[in-house]
């Protein structure tokens, strides 16, 4: 019986790392990202519910640290309700259908570091409802792992929809910076735009969009 000497060329073989940030392979229906949605709808229409769940300083300090998680479901007004869950509905559910774990994760991560941001810089706001900030850090990771996406041989103008849309979103906050006022909702008495949210939301999705990148 003749024996076969195994190719010395398979042990060097080393096991092909998985290039593919955003894997076609994963296509998870976006429950979660409906669930969400339906959630933080429910909770503005119940002015009790909000009232309960909203970000509010003095309850925090009373020990109701669930605040800081659940007052990104609460809303202002319906025009609020209805530019922040439209832009959630689109950003979460495209991530969903790729990873829920990144979902997860950005999302979880954004609420505590919006919430800690507003609570330590923002010291005269009592109150802070929405979801933008969340948008900003989904947008912001969603960017970046389409721009890894693409290989760094691609050129210049292949790349360059992802510029463009990173130089809007600066844009839209310094329009908010400087204005006070929000770029898609009509600001009222009682609300007006928090930079510092978005751009925190930003900076956050930016990390975890970073880091996932890291791992492929």
């Amino acid at each position: 019986m003749k024996s076969q000497t195994p190719n010395k060329s398979s042990f060097n073989k080393k096991p092909l790392k998985n290039q593919s940030i955003i894997s076609p392979a994963q296509h998870n229906f976006p429950y979660l990202t409906l669930l969400f949605g339906i959630l933080a709808s429910a909770i503005t229409l119940s002015p009790q519910m909000t009232s309960w769940l909203e970000f509010n300083r003095p309850a925090i300090l009373h020990g109701e640290i669930w605040r800081t998680l659940t007052g990104h479901f609460t809303h202002w007004t319906a025009s609020h309700l209805f530019w922040d869950i439209l832009v959630f509905l689109v950003l979460a559910g495209v991530i969903e259908r790729f990873s829920r774990r990144r979902l997860l994760v950005c999302f979880a991560s954004a609420s505590l570091i919006i919430s800690l941001l507003v609570f330590t810089f923002l010291s005269e706001m009592t109150f802070y409802r929405g979801l933008s900030g969340i948008d900003s850090a989904l947008f912001m990771m969603l960017l970046v792992m389409f721009y890894r996406q693409r290989p760094s041989r691609h050129s210049l103008l292949r790349k360059m929809p992802y510029y463009l849309l990173g130089i809007l979103f600066i844009g839209k906050t310094v329009f908010e910076l400087t204005t006070a006022q929000a770029f898609f909702v009509e600001s009222s008495d009682l609300f007006i735009p928090v930079p510092l949210a978005h751009l925190g939301g930003a900076f956050t999705g930016w990390i975890i969009g970073t880091l996932y990148c890291l791992e492929c």
